[in-house]
This record gives structure tokens, sequence and C-alpha cells, in this order.
């Protein structure tokens, strides 16, 4: 594999820079407008809106409102790199009951580095093949409506949004700044059983399994969304069997499985090198994630990256810590340092694989 050329990098940086006060700003409005899984109505018009400058968006795919594809030609042939855009916040408990929206999992900062990035590899006149940006709904699995219908990776790669895409790069604020080789597999099951009996599910491993709310239905019965884990398919098998058995239930519904990140040695390399030409320190041999993305799925199908950037003190996803850091000078410089790495990693990838087309 050759070296990515450090004037190429340069000249990269510099382009995203310049776009620095759109990614505040991008990343300040989905501060401002959280929204929930298949809501993201706002968010996916300001980004559509910002990338149809620069080059055709298609919007309403794969029978989604709020999933898009814009697609970036480059000057000559070459392969398709598929850049993951996600917008949708974080559902929290509210005080009073019900659920509110807030961005305390990075998807500002991912967003707009993604659009930054695109940007950045539209300034370039010998990109070759092409970049698509795409817009998926629902990455928070656990919302109410990625669970009522799948998380919008998934449902997108079941109706096509992914097809034609050669290599698919996805990067997130984590825990390590290194590529992923591997995460949990998830199944979610809606479990129905008789009124009080909800509380068996106590008994359950809390690292193996988890339980949603618990909801009374009209028959006189209660159910809850079961999330079952596993490092592989025949664990994930194996303790859904273990959790029929103690949980007994009237009812048993999958509904889906997210299955475990994959990252192809070819694309993770390119990935890693992306991260050295700009001065991160990428960790090799990185534990599997502790958690699921169905971005796994996609990853299992199309060769593919999955890339973490993380902080000195560490990034609160999922708290409120977090909700402040992403949307502070700290968000703003992870998108900087997220859109660098895409723009770098995707016109390598491009470059590298240009003559195999």
């Amino acid at each position: 594999m050759n070296a990515i050329d450090p004037s190429r990098v340069s000249r990269i940086r510099d382009q995203v820079q310049r776009h620095r006060g759109l990614v505040a700003d991008t990343t300040e409005f989905l501060h401002a407008h959280p929204e929930l899984a298949y809501e993201e109505t706002e968010s996916a018009r300001r980004l559509t809106d910002i990338l149809r400058d620069a080059m055709p968006v298609e919007t309403g795919l794969a029978q989604l409102p709020t999933a898009f594809c814009a697609t970036l030609a480059g000057a000559g042939p070459g392969p398709t790199v598929g850049l993951l855009a996600v917008y949708d916040a974080v559902a929290v408990p509210a005080p009073k009951g019900g659920l509110v929206p807030e961005h305390s999992c990075g998807h500002g900062p991912i967003a707009a580095a993604v659009v930054a990035a695109a940007l950045a590899l539209a300034e370039l006149d010998d990109l070759a093949g092409q970049v698509v940006v795409i817009g998926a709904p629902a990455d928070e699995l656990v919302s109410p409506s990625a669970i009522a219908h799948g998380g919008g990776k998934v449902v997108g790669l079941a109706s096509g949004l992914w097809d034609g895409v050669d290599f698919a790069l996805y990067a997130h604020p984590e825990s390590h700044t290194g590529v992923w080789r591997a995460s949990r597999w998830m199944r979610m099951i809606r479990v129905t059983v008789p009124a009080g009996a909800g509380r068996r599910a106590d008994a359950l491993p809390a690292a193996e399994y988890g339980r949603g709310p618990v909801r009374d239905e009209p028959d006189g019965h209660e159910s809850y969304v079961l999330r079952v884990l596993g490092a592989d398919a025949d664990e994930l098998e194996h303790r859904e069997s273990a959790a029929y058995a103690i949980l007994r239930p009237a009812r048993w519904e999958s509904l889906g499985t997210v299955e475990g990140l994959r990252a192809d040695p070819g694309v993770a390399a390119v990935a890693e090198q992306a991260l050295t030409a700009l001065g991160e320190r990428p960790e090799v041999d990185l534990p599997p994630m502790l958690f699921s993305t169905d971005f796994g799925n996609v990853s299992r199908l199309i060769p593919a990256a999955m890339v973490g950037l993380s902080h000195p003190d560490g990034w609160g996803v999922h708290e409120r810590r977090g909700l402040d850091q992403f949307r502070s000078e700290d968000g703003i410089e992870l998108a900087l340092r997220t859109a660098n790495l895409l723009a770098v990693a995707a016109d390598s990838l491009l470059r590298t694989n240009e003559a195999a087309a």
C-alpha cells in the first residue's frame, strides 16, 4: 500500500479548516434542534441544503423521509466511497414522563464533519471515482421508533440505500482512537408476559441483557423490549434461548438483529494510515466494542471501517457532560478531526483503488 502523500494531507486539511465556521454553525444548529429517530426533519434539511450547493442530493430514500444521499462525482472513473452521516438525538426520559431528545452522543459534530469532509473533497480537481454521503436516520437503536422499525442503517441497507458503494467509512467519538475490529451482536425482542411477571427479567445478567420499560397490554398482560447481547451469532442464540426459558413468555417477537462489526483489513489499514498522517496516534488491537451498532450489518456486506476518536478526559457519551462537550469548542475540534480523517481516508481509498475499479 502506498504511503499517503503529506502534501495531499496538508491540502485537504487546509480545505477542511476553511469550513470551520460552517462546522461550528452546523453543530450548533443540530444541538438547537434535537430530533428523535425517524423524526430528524430539520436536521436532514439543514445538512442537505448545505451539500446541495456542491453536489446533487436525493432525499426521502429507502422510504425513509429523513434519509438522503449526496453524490460527489470525481474527475475520472474509480470506485465509490460512502461516508456515513448520523444526526438523530438520544431519547432521554423526562422528569414528568415521556422522552426528550438531546445530542449527548456526538451526532452534531459527526454530521457537521461529514458535510465538511464532502465539501473539502469537492474542491479537489483530481478526485478519482466518487464519494457519496449516506444520511442515515435512527442511529440510536433504543429510541422507540428505532425499536419499532429497526435502525436506519439496516433499513437503508435492505432498501438499496447502500447499493453501489464499494467502501464505507464511519467515525464516532469513542474511548479509543483507532479502528474498531469488532463489536457485540444484539437482538431486540418484544416479550409479553402475564401481569406482574416482568420482574422475571431481573434474574438475567445485566452484562448480557437489557430491559426496556414495562407496558400494560389491553389483554391483561404486560410487555417490554428485551435486548440480548453476545460476542457472536452463536452466543446470541444461546442467550436468547436461556432468556426464553427464564421468562416463560406468552408471546416472543423478534424485532431484528444487529450484527457485530467486521472491519475490512484494507479499509482499516487506510484509515489507520490517515490517522497517522494527521498526527493522531491510533491504537492497534482494540478490544471489541462493548455495545452494538447497526453499522455492523453494513460492514458485513461492504468493505468498511468504523473509526473512533478519543478525548484526553474521555467523552461523556449519553451523559450531561457529553451534551456540554459536544456543543462546546471540544465538539468543534472533534468535528474538524473527523472531517480531516474522513476526507483523507476517502481520497486515499479512491487513489489506491482507482486502477482496479
